[in-house]
C-alpha cells in the first residue's frame, strides 16, 4: 500500500502508465535511471494547479481550453494547453484565424476575440461569446465557426422559460456576429 502509485492515464508517447508524483505527472517509463520516455507534466502550470481529471483529459485529447491561469503580473487569463509530440505542455491562446479580418482569434475568460480589436489600422470587433443561450461553447465549436462558418451539429440552448431548443451556430453574412441557424 505504501508504494502504490496513482495512475491518471496512459502516455501518448510510449503507451506506459502516467502516474502522479510529488511535483506533477510522469510516465512510469520516465522514472528511474534507465528512463525510455520524456513525458513529465508539472502540476502547476501558469500559477494554476492542474487536477488529476484535467491531466487525464489532456493525455487523451492532447489539447484543452482552461480558465484560471495567472500571469507573473497577477492577471488572470484563459488559454488552450497543448501536449506536444515531445511530451511538453505549451500554452496557445490563439485558436483560429478571424473570419472577418484575418487576425488571430484569442481565448479570453468570456469570449473568443479578434486580436485586431485595438488595432487602429485594421480595427475588428469580431468575437464569439463563450456562453450562447446557456450553451458553453467548446474549443471545437469556436474553431468550426471560424474555419467553416457554422457548427457541424446543433447545440443545446435554453429559452427564458427554461425550455430546451437546438440550433447550429454560424456566422452572420457580414462575418461579424455569431447567429443561431
Amino acid at each position: 500500500m505504501e508504494n502504490e502509485k496513482k495512475i491518471v492515464g496512459h502516455c501518448p508517447l510510449c503507451g506506459g502508465n502516467v502516474v502522479k508524483t510529488c511535483k506533477g505527472y510522469r510516465c512510469e517509463n520516465a522514472l528511474g535511471e534507465h528512463s525510455t520516455c520524456q513525458l513529465n507534466i508539472n502540476a502547476l502550470l501558469g500559477n494554476r494547479k492542474m487536477s488529476d481529471d484535467e491531466i487525464t483529459e489532456l493525455l487523451t485529447k492532447r489539447r484543452m481550453l482552461l480558465d484560471g491561469f495567472v500571469s507573473k503580473e497577477g492577471k488572470a487569463f484563459s488559454t488552450v494547453i497543448v501536449l506536444s509530440d515531445t511530451g511538453t505542455v505549451d500554452m496557445q491562446p490563439v485558436i483560429a484565424v478571424c473570419p472577418h479580418c484575418g487576425g488571430d482569434i484569442r481565448v479570453s475568460n468570456r469570449a473568443f476575440n479578434c486580436s485586431n480589436f485595438a488595432n487602429e489600422a485594421n480595427k475588428c470587433g469580431f468575437s464569439i461569446w463563450r456562453n450562447i443561450g446557456g450553451h458553453q461553447l467548446t474549443l471545437a465549436d469556436a474553431q468550426e465557426i471560424c474555419e467553416k462558418g457554422i457548427t457541424s451539429v446543433e447545440v443545446e440552448m435554453f429559452r427564458e422559460d427554461g425550455s430546451i431548443y437546438r440550433k447550429r451556430l454560424g456566422l452572420s453574412p457580414d462575418k461579424l456576429q455569431v447567429v443561431k441557424i
